[in-house]
């Protein structure tokens, strides 16, 4: 059996880091302002009463960047947003009032401060290297043309079978899905 549950859903997208904290500040400024997911927690029934039934995140992994799309590493919770155990109490909570969670997966790119990114562009022998694009003069392809986002080279088996394991990751911490960002 198929599951459709999205097809009807009302989603409420939200910027951990914008949505909300007692202390939030900067918000306006392209730097961390706060936001936390115990700040989203404490707000699930303020969406629960606007009447949609499902929150999707924006990418909670560690990076440098306060919308989360600048990844450092893929399996870890930043501590600007708070805990693996957040997440957890996130989902829980979400269930418990029949909301469900969606969170941005991004396998498309990483910041050039990841360490596989850094090892790769460092030394042409690295195991890293094909995990990425790079060129005879140790230019890589970047997102976009942003110089400080790597491309990641999917067709590689080893990157491909490493995104497949992190999606795996999350999703056994109760995610009911994914928003594959730039497939």
């Amino acid at each position: 059996m198929q599951n459709h549950w999205f097809r009807n859903s009302r989603i409420y997208h939200l910027l951990i880091d914008r949505f909300y904290s007692e202390n939030i500040s900067n918000a306006e400024k392209p730097v961390f302002a706060g936001g936390t997911l115990q700040g989203v927690i404490s707000k699930l029934g303020y969406v629960k009463s606007l009447g949609f039934d499902t929150i999707w995140i924006s990418p909670p992994y560690k990076g440098v960047s306060y919308h989360g799309y600048h990844i450092t590493d893929f399996y870890t919770v930043d501590d600007h947003f708070g805990t693996i155990a957040d997440i957890e109490l996130l989902i829980k909570k979400a269930h418990g009032m029949d909301l469900k969670v969606l969170v941005d997966l991004v396998p498309n790119h990483c910041s050039v401060e990841h360490p596989f990114f850094i090892d790769a562009r460092n030394s042409p022998d690295s195991h890293y290297r094909e995990w990425f694009y790079f060129d005879k003069g140790n230019n890589y392809l970047s997102f976009l043309g942003f110089k400080e986002l790597a491309k990641i080279n999917l067709e590689n088996h080893q990157t491909h079978d490493y995104f497949i394991n992190n999606a795996v990751f999350w999703a056994s911490k109760g995610f009911d899905g994914f928003r594959i960002d730039h497939v």
